[in-house]
């Protein structure tokens, strides 16, 4: 296990410092990059908005709203990472973020067949087989949600990661066996949707790091997802306001507090980590969110009687 500070440390390094477009002449290749790359990212923009405004005003059921605004979100973070190449399939067929990863060729053999059918199967008994099986509604639509992770996040784009890695693309899965976390680090650096790490990292990690330092930039990070799921949990459920910017702010606390520790494998870090990862959950996914959003959506897809 790496301590925060390593872990800022290994990516502060990484950081390329150059000269910034504005400070100097483009040369004629750059031009055209951008000139190139201004229609497919205008009308990415345009869509997210879009979407993100229907998301807002519709009068719609609640879980319709939440899935325009997160599509809606998804586009825009696409179109601040858009390739120069292959553009419909990073857009369209592939949820992750890191667009220098998805042109590369793969250095390592990483076999995803597997793991991905193995969690798709356990997703799909979960949400249509086991939550039936809840009396209570509000657990009956938890347990169809730890199924939706499974299957959605766990399953299909892990399936999709194993195509394209097929294809010769350097993707990674988003998640990577979370319950092996060690610690909070761990899990949100290295185990949790690597896409908004990868998008966050691009464009509020770095800039905030190289102004106010890197504690700054990890918060920076935290409070921007606190923010994101406002947007697409609190506002689709007309409440709990406030519960998810406070939730990313205690996992921001509990990262700030695993700096200069010597983070080890053990119980003590295990049950540290599930302390500020679970116990908190309810602000995050709060009962408005659950039983306003989830609950008509997972009755919608027949997995809830």
């Amino acid at each position: 296990r790496v301590s925060l500070i390593t872990e800022i440390t290994d990516m502060t390094n990484n950081i390329n410092i150059y000269k910034p477009p504005h400070s100097r002449r483009l040369t004629k290749e750059e031009r055209f990059e951008v000139s190139e790359n201004f229609l497919p990212v205008g009308a990415l923009l345009l869509a997210g908005g879009g979407l993100i405004a229907a998301g807002l005003e519709m009068a719609a059921p609640a879980w319709v709203n939440m899935w325009l605004l997160c599509v809606g979100l998804f586009l825009l973070a696409k179109a601040a990472v858009l390739p120069t190449a292959d553009r419909l399939a990073f857009v369209f067929l592939w949820p992750g973020l890191d667009a220098a990863a998805f042109l590369r060729k793969p250095t390592e053999a990483m076999p995803l067949m597997r793991r991905g059918t193995v969690n798709l199967i356990i997703g799909t008994v979960t949400i249509w087989g086991m939550a039936h099986t809840v009396a209570d509604p509000f657990v009956a639509t938890w347990v169809a949600m730890v199924g939706f992770i499974f299957a959605l996040h766990c399953g299909v784009f892990t399936l999709l990661a194993a195509g394209w890695r097929n294809q010769g693309r350097d993707v990674k899965p988003l998640m990577s066996a979370t319950v092996l976390t060690g610690s909070v680090t761990e899990f949100w650096g290295k185990r949790w949707n690597h896409a908004f790490r990868d998008v966050a990292h691009t464009l509020l990690f770095k800039p905030v790091t190289r102004r106010f330092g890197a504690m700054a930039g990890m918060w920076a990070v935290f409070l921007a997802s606190g923010l994101a799921h406002e947007v697409v949990v609190s506002v689709p459920a007309g409440a709990g306001y406030g519960g998810p910017t406070v939730y990313f702010a205690l996992q921001a606390l509990g990262m700030s507090l695993e700096r200069g520790c010597p983070i080890k494998p053990g119980l003590f870090w295990r049950l540290r980590a599930l302390v500020f990862l679970l116990l908190p959950l309810p602000l995050l996914f709060h009962t408005p969110f659950v039983m306003n959003v989830c609950h008509p959506f997972f009755n919608a897809i027949g997995a809830l009687p």
